[in-house]
């Protein structure tokens, strides 16, 4: 039986450039134990790790965890898998057990949380730049696929960020940014792909985070500016972040069609991390209604709960910027979160605009939305795409991808009196 074994839990708290000892997560298989350090709590603008499962009441019991491990959602956040914790446990030379991953991680997790003894060694981390990835992919050979690069860049152990493509966290103007290389496995041009569907999703108000295509010889990548990160005169802060996973308390064994695993639900717990005095929750139930529509009309079927999060910045918990948003032309007509209370993730626009009301909308007011995103959809996909210098019949298949957005853009007749509607709410989400 493995013993239990314990680590200090590090955050940044708002607008500060240094970590605060935030409390102690003590783990065994199956069971996580989180206790706050005593003076954290007696500290002025305090937050808690997590609202709701790790809330900083009067109590001084420890709070415990049995789904995921044992592992507490927000530390499940901002523990490397995927390609970056292959890459750490290639260096370690053995698999890691949950605290291990978090210990062994560079400075690099998602959102404000760090744990480990030496902080310092996080602290002290810093990215490699951009261009010294451009000339290692540059000069890598044909026969070596692009992790190859990101290996040698970094010299291991890569990245703390989650997914399973080629991926580093880099410098670019001064801001860190996170380079997504092309996988083996991937359909041909993912980066692009990603890359047009970051930009359409733009033009249909949402707030997606910043991306740029980059080449570098024969092969490509796409960088995404690192939301969770801002600077300014006292150095780099941190912002807390949680996965949608972590808001609806996931474990592992959800899968397409389970009721907790759905849009809806993620809507409606919205208002339990982000309700405060003088903070629009419908505004954001709304923007999140569009993130699902646009999953639909681009045909990206892997919108899985990881893919989505709440960030904490201008003093509240709000959505994040939309991220991993890319068009599959073989999704199957299904989301990978449920679009419906009942659990349905068919794509349709029936059920789009059924599912309308959970989110704040009116139905015929969601159709002149649904309507207006498939139109752009369909209207500026190829320049988008040509901006990274391919043409549409260099990816052939990418606007199968679009089956619906083509099918509503083809049958709506829109009143031009219902423009300006929509053009006022892209405004008042471009000045979030």
């Amino acid at each position: 039986m493995t013993a239990a074994r314990s680590k200090p839990v590090w955050i940044w708290l708002p607008g500060s450039s240094e970590p605060v000892l935030a409390g102690t997560f003590s783990w065994e298989p199956r069971l996580g134990r989180f206790s706050y350090d005593k003076d954290f709590r007696a500290l002025e603008g305090r937050l808690p790790l997590d609202p709701l499962r790790l809330p900083l009441t009067r109590s001084t019991k420890s709070a415990t965890e049995a789904a995921n491990n044992g592992v507490f959602g927000v530390l499940r956040d901002a523990s490397p898998e995927g390609f970056g914790l292959a890459l750490l446990e290639r260096k370690a030379g053995r698999t890691l057990d949950e605290i291990d991953r978090l210990e062994l991680a560079p400075g690099d997790s998602v959102g404000a949380i760090e744990v480990g003894d030496d902080i310092s060694n996080k602290i002290e981390w810093s990215p490699p730049p951009m261009r010294q990835l451009i000339d290692a992919l540059d000069n890598l050979p044909d026969t070596r696929g692009d992790g190859a690069a990101v290996r040698e860049v970094s010299g291991l152990p890569g990245t703390s960020m989650g997914g399973e493509r080629p991926k580093l966290t880099v410098i670019h103007e001064g801001h860190w940014w996170l380079a997504k290389l092309q996988d083996r496995g991937d359909l041909p041009h993912y980066p692009a792909r990603e890359y047009v569907a970051m930009r359409l999703a733009a033009r249909c108000g949402i707030e997606a985070a910043s991306v740029e295509f980059r080449r570098a010889g024969e092969r490509e990548f796409i960088a995404v500016k690192r939301f969770d990160r801002s600077w300014s005169g006292a150095g780099m802060s941190r912002h807390a972040f949680a996965s949608a996973h972590t808001v609806l308390h996931l474990g592992r064994g959800e899968v397409r069609g389970d009721r907790v695993r759905s849009y809806p639900g993620f809507a409606h717990e919205l208002r339990r991390w982000c309700g405060a005095p003088g903070v629009d929750v419908v505004a954001m139930q709304r923007e999140l209604w569009r993130r699902m529509t646009f999953n639909a009309l681009i045909g990206n079927g892997d919108d899985h709960p990881r893919n989505h999060a709440v960030l904490y910045r201008n003093g509240h918990w709000g959505l994040s910027p939309a991220y991993d948003v890319v068009p599959h032309p073989q999704h199957g007509g299904m989301l990978a979160m449920a679009i419906a209370r009942d659990g349905s993730a068919v794509v349709s626009e029936e059920n789009l605009l059924h599912a309308s009301t959970s989110f704040g909308y009116e139905p015929d007011e969601a159709r002149v939305d649904l309507q207006v995103m498939a139109q752009r959809v369909m209207d500026g996909w190829e320049s988008v795409l040509r901006e990274t210098g391919f043409e549409p019949s260099d990816i052939s298949n990418l606007v199968m991808s679009f089956t619906l957005a083509r099918e509503i853009a083809e049958n709506a007749v829109l009143a031009r009196h219902l423009r300006p509607s929509w053009e006022t709410v892209e405004g008042n989400i471009a000045e979030r």
